[in-house]
């Protein structure tokens, strides 16, 4: 992978979403009310959106290793605040998969 071909996809993934909605990025600047805040794994083997199956604004996303949330991390802190609060979500799931390094080498 080159980043000449991640900007190539990307450009691939605007032409097909504006094709099937000429309208969807500005509807998804409208706002978002996703019910779920999904805290997960910074792993690069899945996404959060495939793994639930769900499109953009239908779940609030936080990832980093091993899917931790310790109070005294600013940023996972910030994100629970925000989507709690604000975002008003009804669910939250924090979802860890099996052979996590970073559970290992936490421990």
């Amino acid at each position: 992978m080159t980043i000449e071909r991640i900007f190539e996809n990307n450009e691939k993934w605007i032409a097909g979403k504006l094709a099937g909605n000429e309208n969807y990025f500005r509807d998804l600047a409208k706002g978002q009310q996703p019910e779920f805040l999904y805290i997960g794994c910074s792993d690069s083997r899945v996404t959060a959106e495939d793994l639930m199956g769900v499109q953009p604004g239908e779940v609030f996303v936080h990832r980093n290793i091993a899917n931790l949330v310790n109070s005294v991390d600013l940023n996972v802190m910030s994100v629970l605040n925000y989507a709690v609060r604000y975002l008003k979500v009804k669910h939250v799931v924090l979802c860890g998969h099996y052979n996590c390094w970073g559970v290992k080498a936490a421990m």
